[in-house]
C-alpha cells in the first residue's frame, strides 16, 4: 500500500509539473536577436518618418503621418519580415492599437517594473503559446515617452490648437494624452509563427 501511494504521488506531481509550464517553452537566442533587432529597426524607421515630417512641414502635419502613412510602414515592415507587428498600449489612440490578453499581460508587468523604478527600453517580454496545434512567439518591448512624444502624446495645455483638432477630428475616443518624459507609452509587439 505504501509503494501504491508513492507511486500515485510521483505521478500526479508529473502531471502537474506539465499542466503548469506550457507557456514556459525557451525561445532560442538567435530568435530573440532577430526579433529585437526588428523591433529596434521599426521603431528606427518611425522615428525617422516622424522627425522628418515635423522638420518639414509641422507637428500638425506628422498626426497624420502617424495616423495614416504609420499603418502602412506598420503593415509592410510585418510582411517583409515575416512578423506581425503593431503598437499597444491601454492608453490607445486606435483603437486597433488595444492589447489582446498576452500584450495586456506584458504590459501590466512592464507598468509594475516602471513603479518600481526598473523599467528600461532593454527590458523584454516573450512568451511562446500553443493554440489549435500552431505555436508562435510574442515578443514585446516598451515604449518610453520622449520629449518629441509630447506634441502629440502630452499634457493637454502642452499641445498645440491645431493638433488637437486633427486628434480629435481622426481619434474622437482618443485615451493617449497627459505623458510625461520617461512614462511608459505602450509596447512593440511582435507576434511570429514558429
Amino acid at each position: 500500500m505504501k509503494n501504491f501511494v508513492i507511486i500515485n504521488v510521483f505521478i500526479i506531481s508529473i502531471l502537474f509539473s506539465h499542466c503548469s509550464t506550457p507557456n514556459k517553452q525557451e525561445v532560442s537566442k538567435q530568435l530573440k536577436t532577430s526579433l529585437r533587432g526588428d523591433s529596434q529597426e521599426f521603431m528606427k524607421s518611425l522615428k525617422s518618418i516622424l522627425v522628418r515630417e515635423i522638420q518639414t512641414n509641422g507637428i500638425a502635419s506628422a498626426v497624420s503621418v502617424c495616423s495614416d502613412t504609420a499603418q502602412i510602414l506598420t503593415n509592410s515592415f510585418g510582411i517583409n519580415k515575416g512578423i506581425f507587428i503593431k503598437r499597444v498600449s491601454f492608453k490607445n489612440r486606435n483603437k486597433a492599437d488595444y492589447p489582446d490578453d498576452i500584450e495586456a499581460k506584458a504590459l501590466k508587468y512592464f507598468e509594475e517594473l516602471k513603479s518600481k523604478g526598473e523599467l528600461t527600453d532593454s527590458i523584454e517580454y516573450i512568451e511562446v503559446v500553443d493554440k489549435d496545434n500552431i505555436k508562435s512567439v510574442h515578443y514585446l518591448k516598451p515604449i518610453l515617452v520622449q520629449d518629441a512624444c509630447l506634441n502629440c502624446h502630452g499634457s493637454s495645455e502642452f499641445i498645440m490648437p491645431d493638433v488637437k483638432a486633427i486628434i480629435n477630428s481622426k481619434y474622437p475616443e482618443d485615451k493617449a494624452t497627459g505623458y510625461q518624459v520617461g512614462d511608459l507609452r505602450g509596447a512593440i509587439s511582435i507576434q511570429k509563427t514558429l
